[in-house]
């Protein structure tokens, strides 16, 4: 029970993964921000919750998605699996270009999702 309580009051949300992103450094913190509360459902998935993983990282080698032991932990994730290919431009055209999400109207989504 103890672990479930502090897994509530530690799991993410909007405020905390933005305020993450920049504490990382990671570029376009708001769409990154956009991009964890899509992939994740609000936080809910159970790839989130089990894996801490808020932005679908897959692991093709394994077969898996990547598990990561805190949720900041994937911010980092996404900052060297993901953001190390940006070479700057419309972060949208980027996430597109590199084929991030199969749904065709992904980018559209991000740019409504409010995280404020």
């Amino acid at each position: 029970m103890i672990g479930l309580i502090m897994w509530y009051f530690l799991m993410p949300n909007k405020h905390s993964v933005y305020k993450e992103c920049v504490s990382q450094n990671v570029l376009h913190p708001e769409i990154v921000t956009a991009q964890s509360i899509l992939e994740t459902g609000h936080y809910k998935s159970r790839v989130c919750i089990e894996y801490n993983n808020l932005f679908g990282l897959y692991d093709s080698k394994n077969g898996d998605y990547y598990k990561f032991n805190t949720w900041q932990e994937s911010v980092k994730g996404y900052k060297n699996m993901i953001q190390y290919k940006y070479k700057g431009g419309d972060y949208y055209k980027f996430l597109e270009d590199i084929g991030y999400a199969s749904a065709k109207n992904y980018t559209s989504v991000l740019r409504v999702i409010d995280i404020k």
